[in-house]
């Protein structure tokens, strides 16, 4: 029960924090949600679709895996409960550091600073991070199929992301980026 508990309140957490900043970020004028926004690649726009159902239906099962999926076994449950807070740990602190320059998906029109200070002097994509652990973290404690695929899948969907994010943010901000990306790993 303290497994189930614990899991469904750290989900709960991280999320709540996401929508948060986004209201808040909404309520400034700032657009949050870029995904499938302005003016990109059809592959691109199908790939940020592709990447929303894959977070959406992976944010519904991280609510509903606690209530009705047992928990793993006592060494992964625990496992899966300590990923889990550092994901929602690590997004936190990245989206408090990043001010008004966090968004979900990246548009060439936006305005945004290159924020490399707090957690970005450890992590490049630290938010991404926090995502990763939360769907490993609750694919451990309740290891179904489904939500070990989706964890998977959502990994290498982030991974592609942040291979584009990194494209717009070197033509950005040019050297800036690259003497950045040469000081800071992208993950860990």
């Amino acid at each position: 029960m303290l497994i189930r508990a614990l899991v469904f309140g750290l989900v709960c957490l991280f999320y709540l924090a996401y929508l948060v900043k986004a209201l808040l970020l909404k309520r400034q004028g700032v657009q949050v949600n870029l995904l499938g926004v302005g003016r990109k690649s059809k592959r691109t726009l199908a790939f940020e679709l592709l990447m929303g159902i894959v977070t959406v239906v992976g944010g519904i099962l991280q609510f509903l895996s606690p209530i009705f999926v047992e928990p793993s076994s006592f060494p992964l449950s625990w496992l899966g409960v300590l990923l889990a807070l550092l994901g929602a740990g690590f997004f936190i602190i990245a989206v408090k550091t990043m001010q008004d320059n966090w968004r979900a998906g990246f548009d060439e029109e936006q305005e945004t600073e290159l924020v490399t200070s707090g957690i970005y002097r450890f992590s490049r994509n630290p938010a991404f991070v926090g995502f990763d652990c939360l769907y490993l973290g609750v694919a451990l404690a309740f290891p179904t199929l489904i939500n070990i695929v989706l964890a998977i899948v959502a990994l290498v969907l982030f991974h592609i992301q942040i291979a584009g994010e990194e494209k717009y943010l070197l033509a950005t901000f040019g050297e800036s980026y690259r003497c950045y990306q040469a000081a800071v790993r992208k993950y860990i």
